[in-house]
C-alpha cells in the first residue's frame, strides 16, 4: 500500500476518541457527574421534610445508587461508544428505537446541563456580591459554562486532571466541616425518628434523589476508558463509595448540628450556617464559594459527556459530519466541544428573556432524565446475561416506573420531548451516512 493509499483508508475510518481515562480519573469523573450541590444543599432539606426519618431516605438511595451505576457499567463495558444510552437502546431495541434515543438524550442534556454551570455562577457571584440580581447571577453561570468548554477543548486528560486536583481539594474542605462540626451536635435531636410520619419518607425520597443523578454520564465516555472491563468496575466501587460516605455523613451532620432555624432554607444559608457551628465564625464568602466550585466541576464532568454524545451522533450522520472531526493535536473533538455554546444558548437565553431561575429547568426537565434510566434498564434488561445484576436491574425498573408519576406536570414535558424527538428521527432518518470528509482536521 502507498502512502497516499493509506493516508486516504485512514481518512475513511470513522474517527475514533483515544483511551487516555484511567482508574483515578474514571472516578474524579463519576464524582463530579454526581456530587454537586447535593452534597450542601439537600440533606438541609430532606432534614425539613422528614427529621431524623430523613437518614433512612439517603441510606436507601445510596444502596439503589451502586446498583444504578453497576448496570450503567456493565453497558458501557459492552457498548464502549460515546454514544452512552443511545448505544444501549440501538443494541437492544434496533437502529429506529436508537435514533429516537439520541435525539431525546441530546435535547435532555441541552435542556438540563446550563442548570449545573447557572447555579454555579449564582453562588460564585454570591460570594462576592450576595445581592446580585437574577439576570446579573444568569450572566456569571453563562460565564462559568463558556470557561468550562474552553477547558475541555484541551482534552479530557488535561480536563480530569484538573477536576481531581479541585476535587480533591473541596472533599478535604467538607470532610474537614464535617468532623468540626459534629463534636457540637445535638444527638437528642434524633428522637422522636418521624416527626412528619413515616408517609413524609416519600416526598423525602424524591427531594435526595437528586443529589444522584450524573451516574448515567460516565456512558459517553467509555470510548475514552482504558481497559474498561477492568477500569469500571473499580471506578463504581471507589465512586459510590466516596459519594455514599460523604452524601450520609453530611446528612447526618445536618441532623444533629445544624440551627433549627436553618434546616428549611432553600439556599446556602444551611451550608453557611454549619460552617459556623464548625468554625465559631461567619464564612458565609467561603460557604458560596465552596458550592460554586464544586458545581464548576459537576458543570465540566457534563460538558465533557454530553460533547461526546455530539461527536459521536455526528460519526453516525444524525447530526452534520463535521462535528465529529478531530483535532489532529491531542485527538480532540473540538468541534463537537464548541457545538454545546448553541445548544445551551437558548435555554439561558430563554432564561435572560423572562427573568427566571434555573429552577425552571430542573422543574422542567427533571422527568427527562427518568425517562433516560428507563431507557437504559429496559435495554439492559435484554442485553445483560441472567446474574445478580440483571436481577438487580429489574428492581431498578420498578423502582423508576414507581417515582415517574410523583415527578408531575415534568413527566407531560418529558413526553413532549420525546414525541419531539420521534418527529426529528423521521427527517434525520434520510441524512447521508458518515462519508470520507469525516475525520482528521487538518
Amino acid at each position: 500500500m502507498t502512502p497516499v493509499e493509506g493516508a486516504e483508508a485512514e481518512a475513511s475510518e470513522p474517527p475514533r476518541l483515544v483511551r487516555r481515562l484511567d482508574t483515578s480519573g474514571l472516578v474524579a469523573h463519576y464524582v463530579t457527574s454526581v456530587m454537586g450541590a447535593g452534597v450542601l444543599l439537600i440533606p438541609a432539606l430532606a432534614w425539613a421534610e422528614a427529621g431524623p426519618l430523613s437518614l433512612v431516605a439517603w441510606g436507601l438511595l445510596i444502596l439503589y445508587s451502586y446498583p444504578f451505576a453497576l448496570v450503567f457499567a456493565k453497558l458501557s463495558v459492552r457498548h464502549p461508544t460515546s454514544k452512552g444510552v443511545a448505544q444501549f437502546v440501538e443494541a437492544a431495541f434496533g437502529a429506529r428505537a436508537g435514533r429516537i434515543a439520541a435525539v431525546f438524550l441530546l435535547l435532555t442534556l441541552l435542556a438540563g446541563n446550563p442548570v449545573l454551570g447557572l447555579a454555579a455562577g449564582r453562588y460564585l457571584l454570591a460570594a462576592v456580591d450576595p445581592a446580585a440580581s437574577n439576570r446579573a447571577s444568569l450572566l456569571a453561570g453563562a460565564a462559568v459554562i463558556v470557561f468550562c468548554v474552553a477547558l475541555n477543548l484541551w482534552g479530557i486528560k488535561v480536563s480530569t486532571r484538573v477536576q481531581m486536583t479541585v476535587l480533591g481539594s473541596v472533599v478535604l474542605l467538607l470532610a474537614v466541616v464535617i468532623c468540626l462540626a459534629l463534636p457540637k451536635g445535638d444527638y437528642g435531636r434524633l428522637a422522636p425518628f418521624a416527626p412528619h410520619g413515616w408517609s413524609s419518607l416519600g416526598s423525602t425520597l424524591l427531594i435526595c434523589f437528586f443529589g444522584f443523578i450524573g451516574w448515567e454520564n460516565a456512558a459517553p465516555v467509555a470510548e475514552e476508558v482504558r481497559d474498561p472491563g477492568r477500569t469500571f468496575p473499580k471506578g463504581i466501587l471507589y465512586a459510590v463509595s466516596c459519594v455514599g460516605l460523604l452524601y450520609f455523613a453530611m446528612a447526618f451532620t445536618v441532623s444533629v448540628a445544624l440551627p433549627e432555624t436553618s434546616a428549611g432554607q432553600s439556599d446556602l444559608t444551611a451550608f453557611v450556617r454549619l460552617l459556623q457551628v464548625a468554625t465559631g465564625s461567619g464564612l458565609e464568602s467561603t460557604g458560596y464559594l465552596v458550592a460554586g466550585v464544586l458545581l464548576l466541576l459537576t458543570t465540566n464532568a457534563w460538558c465533557l459527556g454530553t460533547s461526546r454524545v455530539v461527536f459521536a451522533l455526528a460519526r453516525d450522520g444524525l447530526l452534520p459530519t463535521r462535528l465529529s472531526r478531530l483535532s489532529r493535536r491531542g485527538k480532540v473533538p473540538t468541534r463537537a466541544v464548541l457545538a454545546l455554546l448553541p445548544g445551551y444558548a437558548v435555554p439561558v437565553v430563554l432564561l435572560l428573556v423572562t427573568d427566571s431561575g434555573e429552577t425552571t429547568l430542573i422543574k422542567a426537565s427533571s422527568a427527562t432524565y427518568l425517562l433516560i434510566f428507563l431507557m437504559a434498564f429496559l435495554s439492559a434488561a435484554r442485553l445483560l446475561p441472567r446474574g445478580r445484576t440483571a436481577r438487580l436491574n429489574l428492581a431498578l425498573i420498578a423502582s423508576t416506573v414507581v417515582m415517574l408519576p410523583f415527578f408531575g406536570v415534568s413527566v407531560v414535558v418529558a413526553l413532549a420531548m420525546l414525541l419531539v424527538s420521534v418527529v426529528a428521527e423521521r427527517r434525520l432518518r434520510g441524512r447521508v451516512p458518515p462519508s470520507t470528509e469525516t475525520g482528521v482536521l487538518t
